[in-house]
C-alpha cells in the first residue's frame, strides 16, 4: 500500500512539476514572440474620444493590449479631458518617440514603429540565442524589399531623386493643372526596405505651387487618391473637396497629406526634397 501510495505521489509531484516548466517556456515563448522587454522604445501615448469609431476600432481589435504584452507602457488619455501635451488635428493618436502619428493603425503597423527587433520561428530561438548577437539592424547585403502596391487612384509619372531631391520644370504647371508624380523612397530607419510615394503639384490661381500627397488622413487606407474638377481636388473615396488655394496648409481630416505649400522656382525650377515626402510617408 505504502509503494502504491508513494508512486501516485511522485506522478502527482513529476505532473505539477511538469505544468509549472511548460508554463514557463510559454510565457518565455509568448515574450520572445512579440519580443518582450528588448523593443527601443518603452512607453507610448494613445489619445481618443469615447465616440471615436477609429479610436473603439483600435480597441476591439485588443491593438493596446497586444502593445502591452510587449512589456510597453500605454498612457491613455481622453483627448476630451485631458491632459493634451501633443498638437494634433483628431483621434485616434499615437505618440512614439515623440512624433505625432494621427488615424487608425493596426497593431503590426505600431509595432513597426516601436523599434523591435523581428521574429524567428521558435524552432530557430534557441539556435539564435546561442549562437548570434541580436541585432536590430537589416545586413548592408540584404536585397531590397518592395511593398506590395495596391494604389488604385492616379500613379502619374515615375521620378526619382537627385541628391534626395526632385527637381521638376515649373512652367508645366501654369495652367494650374495638377499632374501626378511617383517616387519609390526608402523606409525610414530601414537600409532594405523601400516604399512608393503618390503626389501631385498644382499651382493655385494665386500662383503659388504647392505639392500634396495623393492620400488623406481619413481615407489613406481606400488607396484611391484625389483627382481635380476645376479649382479643386477631389476625393476619390468620400468625394470631399479641397480648394487649390488651401492644398498643404493643413494636416489631419480627408485633405490631401501636405508637402509643401510653396514650391518657389528657382532657375526655372522647383525641387521637392526627400525630408518634405517623407512627411507623408504614413499614408502609403
Amino acid at each position: 500500500m505504502n509503494i502504491k501510495k508513494n508512486i501516485i505521489i511522485c506522478v502527482v509531484v513529476m505532473a505539477l512539476i511538469g505544468g509549472a516548466v511548460y508554463l514557463i517556456f510559454t510565457k518565455q515563448g509568448t515574450e520572445n514572440q512579440f519580443g518582450s522587454s528588448v523593443c527601443k522604445v518603452k512607453e507610448i501615448t494613445f489619445y481618443y474620444l469615447d465616440g471615436c469609431e477609429w479610436c473603439n476600432k483600435v480597441k476591439a481589435e485588443d491593438t493596446l493590449d497586444k502593445i502591452e504584452n510587449l512589456g510597453i507602457e500605454i498612457k491613455k488619455i481622453n483627448a476630451a479631458v485631458g491632459p493634451v501635451r501633443h498638437k494634433f488635428q483628431g483621434v485616434p493618436v499615437f505618440i512614439i518617440n515623440g512624433k505625432v502619428y494621427e488615424g487608425y493603425r493596426t497593431f503590426d503597423e505600431i509595432k513597426a514603429l516601436l523599434d523591435c527587433p523581428k521574429e524567428t520561428s521558435p524552432a530557430n530561438n534557441a539556435t539564435s540565442a546561442l549562437n548570434a548577437p541580436l541585432s536590430l539592424e537589416p545586413s548592408l547585403s540584404e536585397p531590397l524589399v518592395k511593398y506590395s502596391d495596391s494604389f488604385s487612384g492616379e500613379r502619374g509619372k515615375n521620378v526619382v531623386f537627385e541628391s534626395k531631391e526632385i527637381v521638376l520644370d515649373a512652367s508645366i504647371f501654369n495652367d494650374s493643372q495638377a499632374r501626378f508624380y511617383n517616387v519609390e523612397m526608402p523606409v525610414s530607419g530601414s537600409l532594405s526596405q523601400t516604399k512608393r510615394i503618390y503626389f501631385f503639384v498644382v499651382k493655385d490661381k494665386n500662383g503659388i505651387i504647392r505639392a500634396a500627397a495623393n492620400a488623406c488622413q481619413v481615407c489613406f487606407r481606400e488607396r484611391k487618391g484625389f483627382h481635380q474638377e476645376e479649382n479643386e481636388m477631389v476625393c476619390n473615396n468620400c468625394g470631399n473637396r479641397y480648394p487649390l488655394e488651401k492644398i498643404a496648409t493643413e494636416k489631419g481630416g480627408c485633405n490631401p497629406g501636405p508637402i509643401n505649400p510653396n514650391l518657389k522656382p528657382r532657375n526655372g525650377k522647383i525641387t521637392i526634397s526627400q525630408a518634405d515626402l517623407e512627411q507623408v510617408a504614413e499614408l502609403f
